[in-house]
């Protein structure tokens, strides 16, 4: 997607071809900045589909001077693709240069950040078709509609994202890159793509992932690195789109996820949502993040995998506006990415968290939270486990697995794991023997447990535990 110029128009810097502009409500206000060699009158026309967009026939903006010149365009409505076109008129009314900005959508910008279960990891097989209504911003600063994979860390204006510095080795990292790359699949296609048909809005997804990384890494305290830091190089590039954003999807913490890290995970995580905010300059930018899902390896991980888990729930609250998807249900493609069917599902999701967040559909809720956990016998042998944030009720009814009780480290046996017929909302447990004082429940206990617990509207019940019983 290129723009075209010819004449006095020696470019168009803003908005470049695919763009997506940040809405204010139903409209947004389209700023145009070009280059000028000649003295001249801007007229601009907005057409879509093939037809002039009503309001938008050619108009006179503003008076251009050689050089740089600005105008906006006011109230161009949600939706598109719409075609800008420029022309450059002399005194005596003949057109001395054009230009046409095609592609174009009114919309809401998401920024995508993170690590590589962000970027999409999953094999380029059976991944979410492309939209015309969801454009990414590629790590290039270039607009186009956007496809699997997203991230192409060879092609990246900035340096953060480059796997080698030297010059040619990077031109060859790029072209071995698009010739044989197999994985890719993410949530984010999936996310766009729902959001539109649920809501009618277009979707830019403003991708900033790097695989890897760790919450030191992403530190707000790099901002002055610029685009050579991860934090530097997401606000550089959502500040080149316009500098607002509708909100910010996450999916981190497998990095952090250790003996050394895991302990400040939840600080940095506050910090780190309050500094975007703060530097963006929209203290109520919505944030929707992942709890990090499974992984196949050893069990001497599993304590601090869980606890990151743990304080993933844990700090929903305190990020407000904020909410969590649960993704402990994916399958994988590797040891820790998760498949391209998971990936598609996670995105639609997300997609129904930004419909409560940013589109206020009251009517949806969060998807299951644990809410309280009694027993309803004497003998501690039934314990009820009730959930609040459910969308009309749990599945599947019978045969749940994900629960875990112990106590003292010994395993207590769960003979049967249900949703209770008259409280939708509530997990009926019944075990084997009667449960001592003091015992420890979870949902989702290790790296890799076998759970199926979710809602109605497919939101997963997130990992949690211990809780004393």
């Amino acid at each position: 997607m290129t723009t075209q110029t010819s004449g006095a128009l020696c470019a168009v810097k803003h908005p470049l071809s695919g763009a997506v502009i940040q809405r204010d409500g139903a409209s947004a206000n389209l700023p145009i900045l070009l280059d000028a060699t000649e003295r001249a009158r801007l007229f601009v026309r907005l057409r879509k589909g093939g037809s002039t967009v009503p309001r938008f026939d050619w108009h006179a903006v503003g008076q251009c001077e050689c050089g740089e010149t600005s105008c906006v365009l006011e109230n161009v409505s949600v939706g598109g693709e719409y075609t800008l076109e420029l022309e450059l008129r002399a005194a005596r009314g003949e057109v001395i240069g054009s230009a046409s900005v095609n592609r174009l959508l009114v919309g809401d910008l998401w920024i995508l950040g993170g690590q590589s279960n962000m970027d999409g990891w999953g094999k380029l097989v059976g991944t979410e078709a492309p939209s015309r209504l969801v454009h990414a911003f590629y790590y290039d600063d270039r607009w186009d509609r956007a496809a699997d994979p997203l991230c192409w860390y060879s092609e990246a204006t900035d340096s953060v994202h480059w796997p080698v510095q030297d010059p040619e080795q990077l031109a060859h990292s790029a072209k071995n890159d698009r010739r044989f790359r197999q994985q890719g699949a993410g949530p984010a296609v999936a996310f766009g793509k729902t959001l539109v048909k649920r809501t009618g809005v277009p979707v830019g997804l403003i991708v900033c992932s790097h695989g890897g990384t760790s919450m030191d890494q992403w530190s707000p305290a790099k901002l002055s690195e610029g685009s050579a830091s991860l934090y530097g190089s997401m606000i550089r590039r959502v500040k080149a789109v316009g500098g607002r954003a509708a909100g910010m999807l996450w999916y981190q913490g497998e990095s952090d996820a250790n003996k050394g890290s895991q302990p400040a995970y939840r600080q940095k995580m506050r910090e780190f949502v309050a500094a975007v905010r703060r530097d963006l300059g929209s203290p109520r930018l919505p944030f929707i993040y992942v709890q990090i899902g499974p992984f196949f390896a050893g069990a001497e991980i599993a304590e601090h995998w869980n606890a990151l888990q743990a304080d993933q729930l844990a700090v929903e609250a305190e990020l407000a506006p904020a909410l969590m998807a649960a993704s402990i249900d994916s399958g994988l493609d590797d040891l820790i990415h998760l498949d391209t069917a998971s990936q598609r599902r996670l995105g639609r999701r997300l997609a129904h968290l930004a419909e409560i967040l940013v589109h206020g559909r009251t009517s949806l809720s969060r998807g299951p939270r644990p809410a309280t956990v009694r027993f309803a016998d004497e003998a501690r042998t039934i314990l009820r486990v009730r959930f609040t944030e459910v969308n009309l009720g749990l599945w599947p009814k019978r045969n749940i697995r994900g629960f875990w009780a112990k106590k003292d480290g010994r395993d207590l046996a769960i003979v049967r794991q249900e949703v209770d017929p008259n409280q939708t909302e509530t997990v009926v447990l019944r075990f084997e023997e009667p449960v001592p004082p003091e015992s420890a429940l979870w949902y989702g206990l290790g790296v890799n447990p076998v759970v199926n617990l979710v809602d109605e509207a497919d939101l997963a019940a997130p990992v949690f535990g211990p809780l004393t019983i």
